[in-house]
């Protein structure tokens, strides 16, 4: 049995919770190549015009591994570990996929409430059984699998997800000379903006080879994006995960980094009202934000960056 994994919205939030789940079973998992220009047009093709590119990039991904796989998984992921919901275009996502690339090898999981271990458990015991898994060897694999995302939410694990490493800057060539970066700045953004390659055009290296640092959610635990919230003085407590992880990891970083660099999806509605309120109990910090979309005007991204380096340059001498 081969099971796709399409390379986009949930792979990098929960891509160790299913390596775990499937690691040594007779499932092959086949994931989705690095999205591309290929995969992009793809896409497009498949989508609506006002589809952000994430979900572009997603159908892409979906259709080039109908050939190659017996199950395409798309999981309905409702909330995380801590019992938010994940924002719209996430829960509706099956029902965007199914109806953008029309096939039956797609399989779209039950309600998935992460904050509900058994009921998560028998939403992806169906999924296994399909496969010919035998109970036994889930209920292992899956408080195998649990455990580690969980580890992941409270900080006893660092590595925010295995694909985050694809983030990671390249070393330096043998003729180059690794400068050690003079500021640091905060790589704010859904996950599947942060850590695509192709999405943000490699940033992590933009960045690098322009003497900033770049930090992310990944190294803070769950459990201080939540304290920072709840400190934060907002009227009403948030009820999307998105917005308690973002918000909660600037709040956090505020002292550590000298700037904020937002990675917003075109027409993305949540990040709106993320990014004002990030300019609102953030406002000591500079916030520059890129919009990103299928046009992908990669010079006008290093113009800004270039600018962007200066202003806080300037701002660490003065």
């Amino acid at each position: 049995m081969r099971l796709g994994i399409p390379r986009g919205y949930f792979y990098y939030d929960y891509y160790l919770f299913i390596e775990t789940l499937f690691h040594d079973s007779e499932t092959e998992l086949v994931f989705g190549e690095p999205n591309n220009e290929e995969i992009m047009q793809s896409g497009i093709a498949l989508t609506v015009d006002e589809a952000c590119l994430p979900i572009k990039l997603m159908a892409g991904q979906v259709s080039s591994l109908i050939n190659d796989c017996d199950i395409i998984l798309i999981p309905r992921i409702m909330k995380d570990l801590a019992g938010r919901w994940l924002c719209p275009k996430l829960l509706g996502l099956p029902e965007l996929m199914t109806s953008a690339v029309v096939s039956d090898k797609i399989y779209v999981t039950e309600p998935v409430h992460f904050n509900n271990k058994n009921r998560t458990r028998e939403c992806f015991w169906k999924l296994c059984r399909k496969t010919g898994m035998k109970r036994t060897r889930f209920n292992n694999a899956f408080e195998k699998a649990f455990g580690r995302i969980a580890d992941v939410y409270a900080g006893r694990n660092n590595m925010h997800v295995e694909a985050s490493w694809e983030f990671i800057p390249e070393e330096p060539g043998p003729d180059e000379i690794l400068l050690p970066n003079t500021v640091n700045v905060l790589l704010a953004g859904h996950c599947y903006n942060i850590y695509d390659k192709f999405t943000n055009f490699n940033i992590m290296k933009k960045l690098d080879t322009l003497g900033i640092g770049a930090m992310t959610e990944g190294s803070v635990p769950h459990s201080e994006m939540e304290i920072c919230i709840k400190k934060s003085g907002l009227i009403k407590e948030p009820f999307w995960e998105a917005f308690v992880r973002i918000l909660g990891t600037a709040l956090y970083m505020r002292d550590k980094v000298d700037g904020i660099l937002y990675l917003s999806s075109f027409s993305c509605g949540l990040d709106a009202m993320i990014i004002e309120m990030l300019k609102s109990r953030v406002s000591d910090l500079p916030i520059m934000v890129v919009k990103i979309d299928e046009h992908r005007g990669e010079a006008g991204l290093d113009t800004r960056l270039e600018a962007f380096a200066d202003l806080l340059e300037k701002r660490r001498v003065s």
